[in-house]
């Protein structure tokens, strides 16, 4: 398994119907989880499914995954926080 180090250098590139979405690059990830959460906010929300490619430009490792962006999919709303009795009121 790769690993992902917050000083590394990532090329990402998503596609979708052989159309470039978005072309970026990062640093100050860490994890995997984090690199699509960038692309999912980045691509527009109706593109399907999309193939999404990294390059670790540091490490030198390449990998290809496919995300499913579903169409007017609403945007996730922040979970609720959890209201706890006061010892001060």
């Amino acid at each position: 398994m790769t690993s992902i180090h917050r000083t590394d250098l990532i090329q990402v590139t998503a596609q979708s119907c052989g159309a470039v979405l978005l072309s970026l690059t990062m640093s100050g990830v860490s994890t995997l989880s984090d690199v699509f959460r960038h692309v999912r906010e980045s691509a527009p929300r109706d593109a399907g499914i999309v193939t999404v490619r990294l390059r670790n430009r540091t490490q030198g490792w390449t990998q290809q995954h496919n995300l499913v962006f579903r169409a007017n999919a609403p945007a996730i709303a922040p979970a609720a926080h959890t209201q706890y009795p006061s010892l001060f009121a």
